[in-house]
């Protein structure tokens, strides 16, 4: 959505899980108090799924 007040975008993906594709890895807490970056990529192929930036943690 691109209007007078900034842009919002969102995503959605589907996926399928087999036997043998394992558990979830481990758990990591982390604390953001500032802006910050982010990015999704997949890891064989390197490629940039998402990029992201959140100005205010807190909302």
């Amino acid at each position: 959505v691109v209007d007078e007040k900034g842009t919002t975008a969102s995503a959605a993906t589907g996926i399928v899980v087999g036997e043998g594709d394992g558990g979830p890895g481990p758990e990591y807490s982390i604390r953001v108090d500032r802006p910050f970056v982010l990015a999704i990529r997949d890891e064989p192929t390197g490629t940039l799924l998402f990029f992201g930036r959140v100005l205010d943690p807190s909302k």
